[in-house]
């Protein structure tokens, strides 16, 4: 009986030991891990039970990156140096939002299957829906094939090389007064009085202000909206569509062909980005 036992615990042992690479993708929701715009209006007729199941299918998957200030990146004088800190400062709070719509993107290919085989959605599956089209910019009375491939669209990764690199340059490698003073790593503006840093060069004409943030966190949770809802941003979306649907991986040069219009400078913009990107590859895959 005992050499009975021992030979079971081995085989679990073994097991456990072959599907533990497998168990270690699964992600796991973060219980309140939502900021306020993210979190659906449109849940309250659910049950208390149903209401968290679908906030546990929005959440992130990964915990929160712990708050830290902003190094003195003016201080850190030997080049290589200064690309590593600025990099890891910001790579996991990039990962962390990757990793959120990673998971948000596989539900909704799901559905998508489910749908285009006729089969009907549970409660859950709508509120879930119809909470993404809501976050996501997009007033959807009734949601139809074309309606979730648009959501589709919109529901995908950023490549880390085009956002960071994306960052160094809008920030000149997080020195610029509005990183410094604000957290705005993209140049991001706003339009209402007192929301953010009033750029000194800003003409008599004008009223943008820059979007001063609490948290790199804050900033970059922003800057993907941005470019995952705008219209602005759409050929970007389109650039990603067709990659996926020819099953080629989305790289941050094939992406910042999209940002012509994220500056005034339009293609010399896109090919200063992209020439940083591979220009800067190695530090960025550290």
């Amino acid at each position: 009986m005992i050499k009975r036992s021992v030979i079971i615990a081995s085989w679990c042992v073994v097991t456990f030991a072959a599907l533990s690479p497998f168990v270690g993708l699964q992600p796991v929701p973060q219980p309140d891990s939502l900021d306020e715009w993210q979190r659906p209006g449109r849940i309250a007729a659910l049950s208390q039970a149903d209401q968290q199941k679908v906030l546990e299918r929005l959440a992130y998957t990964e915990p929160a990156v712990p708050f830290k200030p902003l190094p003195d990146f003016n201080a850190i004088t030997e080049t290589n140096a200064k690309k590593r800190a600025f990099f890891n400062y910001l790579r996991p709070h990039v990962q962390r939002e990757n990793s959120r719509l990673r998971n948000l993107r596989q539900q909704l290919l799901v559905l998508a299957e489910k749908k285009q085989k006729n089969q009907r959605l549970n409660i859950n599956e709508y509120a879930f829906l119809y909470s993404l089209y809501d976050e996501f910019r997009m007033d959807v009375a009734e949601s139809d094939p074309q309606m979730l491939q648009e959501l589709l669209k919109r529901v995908d990764i950023l490549p880390v090389s085009l956002v960071l690199m994306q960052a160094a340059n809008e920030s000149a490698w997080g020195t610029s007064r509005f990183a410094v003073e604000g957290f705005n790593f993209f140049g991001q503006w706003c339009f209402r009085e007192g929301c953010g840093l009033v750029p000194l060069s800003r003409g008599e004409d004008q009223s943008h202000e820059v979007a001063k943030f609490d948290s790199p966190a804050q900033s970059i949770r922003s800057y993907f909206y941005n470019l995952n809802t705008f219209h602005t941003y759409e050929s970007l979306r389109e650039i990603r569509a067709k990659l996926r649907s020819e099953r080629k991986p989305v790289r941050g040069e094939a992406l910042a062909a999209g940002l012509g219009r994220y500056s005034e400078r339009g293609d010399e913009y896109i090919a200063e980005i992209s020439n940083m990107i591979r220009f800067n590859r190695r530090f960025l895959e550290d």
